[in-house]
């Protein structure tokens, strides 16, 4: 009786295997391709991790190599108009507002929240040989924005062209804030 059994389920195995189609069943082929394109994706996001991962180390070495000492000054701009809210020459202010930020974020999603203010630092241009002090520029080195009732900041590092956004403490981009007057 039992082979009587089981040969009946193989047989109707081997019956609804072609059909499996037909009954809406994936084939093994579909599962085997709907299992590398799944490989596949876990992949790109493998890679994408990696490549944030080394904008992240890439970002905390630009801020911590940033000297504050030397900058020019800071603009405050109000994202929405992008007129000048303030402009900042007080070195000691200005490190103090943006010094937490070498150290305390993670990174953050896209923002939700409207901008709120752009804060461009500049720092005159490093002297090159046979240059003029006369000729330096001050050189954009870096530009945050603020979003209204957010922690996170976006912060764009003009001269290597990297955008991140950070999540920030509450006091750090309250200090930021403050920068705005």
């Amino acid at each position: 009786m039992r082979a009587r059994s089981a040969s009946g389920a193989l047989l109707a195995v081997a019956l609804a295997l072609p059909l499996s189609g037909c009954l809406g069943l994936p084939t093994p082929g579909e599962v085997a391709s709907q299992a590398g394109e799944v490989a596949n994706a876990a992949g790109e996001l493998a890679s994408q991790a990696d490549e944030l991962a080394s904008q992240a180390l890439e970002l905390a070495d630009t801020l911590s190599g940033i000297d504050y000492g030397k900058t020019s000054r800071l603009v405050v701009r109000d994202a929405a108009t992008g007129d000048v809210v303030r402009e900042v020459t007080d070195q000691a202010e200005v490190e103090q507002a943006f010094e937490p930020l070498s150290g305390v974020n993670g990174l953050a999603g896209e923002p939700e929240a409207a901008a709120e203010y752009v804060m461009e630092l500049w720092q005159p241009e490093t002297q090159k040989a046979g240059q003029d002090a006369g000729d330096l520029e001050d050189v954009k080195v870096l530009e945050l924005t603020t979003y209204e009732g957010s922690s996170t900041v976006t912060i764009e590092v003009s001269l290597i062209g990297l955008t991140l956004n950070l999540a920030a403490s509450d006091e750090t981009v309250g200090a930021l804030r403050g920068l705005a007057g």
